[in-house]
């Protein structure tokens, strides 16, 4: 999988192998006013679960990055399998179900992975307001040698339709080889998509940028995030000659007013992690919240709260912070968390065990998953 880390002299995601770290259990019950709040598997059994979108009429669309395939190569010092075991998933009315298998409505989609399935890449996000019309990021780099897979898919921007197979609408990896908009040598990672009606974004995460895709597929770049200073980025070299962290955008979400939320890695450098509230016509900085680690999802609710995901959070095995528009920060375990999205009743989703094939690796409760939660469910709030 492309490892979610930053050497001091990469922007972004890497071709490594994740260490994958045992999965928290599934929300367990305590007293009864925290039973009644905990979170709950709206979701189970999917493989790799990433970026969550809602359509209009509120059906909950995943992002399942696959578990690779069949096909192996040695790759280094790695195995990378790889096949077309990626999909995008649906629940419909997701705001009253409690552990359903998800419905597959685009499959087909390249996947790579080692041999066990955990911590595959694929399409690492989607972004649907009809399931006529289904946005998908694709970064699978298939091994050379291995044929007889859609690698037209390597690099793209696709869009899918429920039931039917993708298309490619932009290559997003050419676009960074001919422009590289953070000037730091050319390097891809379609990471996160958002469907904003007019043009489509896309979260390079490798090329620190968010680009804005139009109806004929023409790219161009919404907004390249600043590098992150102060802390221990200070002593960390950069490409550009600086010393400094890079932003390294993973998420995309609507902010409550109609703008876009980009949530970024911020290299996993503790409290490096950086999300952004982004001018939805002209990509400039409206609002900046600091002090994560790790971000993988971002999304704020109808008050004004901003809940985010951190990967590896917390003691490291990953939580969702809660930011109220006043008060404290709150946050609540959750265990590899990835995607977030609200809905308008105050519900919140999140995609757990992200790195974690629908089989699980293993522990108990380590399928991959969605949750459903709310504001009341974080300790502090």
């Amino acid at each position: 999988m492309r490892r979610l880390v930053c050497a001091t002299a990469t922007a972004g995601l890497a071709v490594t192998a994740l260490a994958i770290t045992p999965a928290a259990a599934a929300p367990a019950a305590g007293s009864a006013e925290a039973s009644r709040w905990a979170p709950v598997p709206v979701a189970r059994h999917l493989d790799n679960p990433r970026q969550l979108d809602l359509t209009s009429d509120g059906v909950l669309v995943i992002a399942e990055s696959g578990t690779g395939g069949d096909d192996c190569a040695d790759v280094g010092e790695e195995t990378v399998c790889v096949g077309t075991t990626g999909a995008v998933s649906i629940v419909r009315h997701p705001a009253k179900v409690e552990g359903v298998t998800a419905q597959r409505v685009v499959t087909g989609l390249l996947s790579e992975a080692g041999p066990s399935g955990a911590g595959a890449t694929g399409n690492d996000a989607a972004s649907a307001r009809t399931l006529g019309r289904i946005y998908i990021a694709k970064d699978v780099d298939v091994p050379d040698g291995i044929t007889g897979l859609p690698e037209e898919q390597e690099g793209k921007l696709l869009r899918a339709a429920a039931g039917r197979p993708p298309v490619v609408v932009a290559d997003v990896r050419a676009f960074e080889a001919a422009n590289d908009p953070d000037g730091q040598g050319v390097e891809s990672n379609p990471y996160s998509v958002l469907d904003v009606g007019d043009k489509v974004l896309v979260a390079d995460a490798a090329a620190n940028a968010v680009l804005a895709v139009d109806k004929r597929g023409r790219i161009s770049v919404f907004a390249v995030l600043p590098t992150i200073t102060g802390g221990a980025c200070d002593t960390r070299p950069n490409q550009d000659g600086s010393y400094s962290c890079d932003p390294v955008p993973t998420a995309l979400s609507f902010s409550r007013d109609g703008d876009v939320i980009v949530g970024g890695l911020g290299s996993l450098v503790p409290g490096a992690g950086r999300v952004w509230e982004l001018d939805r016509r002209t990509g400039a900085v409206q609002q900046t919240w600091a002090g994560f680690t790790g971000v993988t999802g971002a999304a704020q609710d109808r008050a004004g709260n901003l809940y985010v995901s951190e990967l590896f959070g917390g003691d490291g095995s990953g939580q969702v912070v809660l930011v109220p528009r006043k008060g404290e920060r709150a946050a609540l375990p959750a265990p590899s968390p990835a995607g977030v999205v609200t809905d308008a009743f105050g519900n919140v989703y999140v995609a757990v065990n992200s790195l974690s094939p629908g089989t699980g690796t293993g522990a108990p409760d380590s399928d991959g998953q969605v949750w459903r939660l709310t504001e009341r469910s974080f300790p502090a709030s």
